[in-house]
């Protein structure tokens, strides 16, 4: 029960039946993370227009609360991002016809479960900017957002990149620890007991995106089947992981020599 009270966000619990259906049908879609090792990886290919880590702010219409980081990584028009001010994570679809975004996203309350649906629609403009309104289905909220791609994808991926010790402690002080091995292999643990297993695997060698499957156990009602993404930022492996019922997000930074 102590996971519960730190994993999550219980003003969210009362909506999470109203985006359920639409969770499950953005699982189906997701698919199943790959097990390719850097020796199977296929030759790269060419960047899609929407495929990368783009990094931006959002504002509500109303309000006057200021302005909210958003992280979106977009993949064969799959989308996975995060609000650290906003406490929340999501995960959905994004499109492109022509210079015209839309993209779809169920919003997770950070360590907690699927509260709303967000619709944007935008332009795909030059210099490698989207700006988008967006809308929430059940909140009945509007804004703006504006991304810019981030040249960090850039950077190649490798498996000897991510290998080692990893630790995060959150804002209620819960710290989640990860070892990576050679192959991608993840065993790690929490401070309340949580037991966590799953595995890292490349997308593609020429760009910073890892796929990222992970089950934890021994945690109550967060215990379960996990997949998402990973990337490599300033010396931190953030990760990024929902299910049906929750949505984590880490950014661990490597553990020094002597913890490992």
């Amino acid at each position: 029960m102590q996971r519960i009270t730190k994993r999550f966000n219980s003003n969210m619990v009362l909506r999470v039946f109203l985006t359920y259906g639409l969770v499950c049908c953005l699982f189906v879609l997701n698919g199943c993370a790959t097990t390719d090792t850097e020796a199977n990886i296929k030759a790269a290919a060419p960047r899609a227009p929407l495929d990368g880590i783009w990094t931006g702010e959002f504002e509500f219409d109303s309000g006057n609360r200021g302005q909210y980081d958003f992280t979106a990584v977009h993949l064969a028009a799959k989308a996975y991002a995060f609000s650290q001010r906003a406490k929340a994570v999501c995960i959905g679809s994004v499109q492109l016809q022509a210079d015209n975004y839309a993209s779809e996203y169920v919003l997770y309350a950070l360590d907690g479960g699927p509260f709303d649906v967000a619709t944007l629609t935008g332009k795909l403009t030059e210099g490698n900017k989207i700006a988008s309104r967006f809308v929430t289905q059940n909140g009945g909220e509007s804004g703006v957002l504006e991304l810019t791609y981030n040249p960090i994808y850039n950077l190649p991926s490798s498996l000897s990149a991510t290998q080692g010790g990893w630790s995060y402690t959150d804002g209620d002080g819960l710290t989640t620890e990860f070892l990576i091995q050679e192959a991608g292999t993840i065993t790690g643990h929490d401070s309340i007991g949580c037991a966590y297993q799953g595995h890292l695997s490349i997308i593609d060698p020429s760009y910073n995106a890892y796929q990222i499957q992970v089950e934890i156990t021994a945690c109550g009602s967060v215990g379960g089947n996990y997949a998402g993404i990973s990337f490599m930022q300033d010396r931190r492996l953030n990760v990024h992981l929902v299910n049906r019922r929750y949505g984590l997000f880490f950014a661990f930074s490597p553990k020094g020599a002597s913890e490992q």
